[in-house]
């Protein structure tokens, strides 16, 4: 079906399939996921470093309806993807995390042909477990494998030195600065652009 009022007039893609790992469900959010993910957006400590403040319950239900409304309108090459994070063995929400090339899909975004970026969430009770990097190196291996992507990003914010570890152990270098007055958030916290590239094949 063309998406209604598309100048592009593309099609969007059928829904996108979970990602298995060892641990873990990634899964495209839904609307039940409410509860867990108000206790993680809704939380001071866990939105720190995150790009925005802490959301009641009717924003986060918002986020979820509108992360919905921009998957429904991606297509393999112009996406944002919502994901949860989910254990395997419970099925407990226990973070979130966006894979995208563009804020409103299907328009494109600033990112050039072959690059997106991820960003990730946990609830702070499931920290120093493995469970962000398990969640981020399968988010990347799906942008790698999935949607042909050459090169991921992911932003964090300077004191934010747990994520910048996460990241660099999946093999990510930083690739921009940004000062605390180039920041659009509203944090004012100086950030970092880390990236990494695709291997070549054998």
């Amino acid at each position: 079906m063309v998406i209604s009022g598309s100048r592009l007039g593309v099609q969007p893609t059928p829904p996108i399939a979970p990602i298995t790992t060892d641990r873990l469900v990634l899964r495209p959010t839904e609307s039940s996921d409410a509860p867990a993910l108000e206790r993680i957006r809704g939380s001071e400590e866990t939105t720190r470093y995150l790009s925005h403040e802490a959301l009641d319950p009717t924003q986060v239900r918002e986020r979820i309806a509108s992360d919905q409304a921009r998957a429904a309108a991606s297509t393999t090459t112009v996406f944002r993807h919502a994901w949860a994070i989910q254990l395997r063995d419970s099925g407990q929400v226990i973070g979130e995390a966006s894979t995208w090339t563009t804020r409103n899909p299907p328009e494109p975004g600033h990112l050039e042909p072959g690059q997106a970026a991820l960003g990730y969430v946990l609830d702070p009770a499931f920290h120093r477990r493995g469970y962000g990097s398990e969640a981020a190196r399968a988010l990347v291996e799906w942008l790698f494998t999935q949607r042909d992507i050459r090169t991921a990003f992911a932003g964090v914010f300077e004191p934010n030195v747990a994520s910048q570890a996460l990241l660099r152990s999946l093999g990510f270098t930083p690739d921009r600065w940004f000062t605390a007055e180039q920041d659009q958030s509203g944090k004012g916290l100086p950030s970092i652009r880390f990236r990494l590239d695709r291997p070549d094949p054998a």
